[in-house]
């Protein structure tokens, strides 16, 4: 039995639709994406002063100190004034995917556990 094989004269084409991201490359980051990255940047430093440096939540399939990250107690577009220096934890892969697919308050509740559980208060 083999594979069925097409020529490149037979595949179907659909020609871009206007507004397309391949039409019009990817999207600028803006003003509150540069606000992110230069607060991770802070948060970086303060986060490695505190000696945080692995996951501070270690659930089953931890990776401890690989794919690190900071996760918010809200989805970013939901937080309020502040918060995006505050409410933030530092988690691996794994552990940032485990609290992401819970409910909002679910989410919120572990991370502020966290934040208070902090055996280094992070200085800000």
């Amino acid at each position: 039995m083999t594979a069925m094989t097409l020529k490149r004269s037979q595949i179907k084409r659909t020609p871009l639709q206007k507004g397309s991201s391949r039409q019009y490359g990817i999207k600028k980051r803006g003003k509150r994406m540069d606000e992110w990255i230069a607060t991770r940047r802070r948060l970086k430093v303060q986060y490695e002063a505190a000696g945080i440096t692995s996951c501070e939540l270690g659930y089953e399939g931890c990776w401890h100190t690989g794919a690190l990250g900071f996760a918010h107690g809200r989805k970013r577009r939901h937080l309020k004034a502040g918060e995006l220096e505050t409410l933030v934890c530092l988690l691996c892969g794994p552990c940032h995917d485990k609290i992401e697919h819970l409910g909002p308050d679910e989410m919120l509740r572990i991370v502020q556990n966290v934040i208070a559980n902090r055996k280094e208060a992070i200085d800000r």
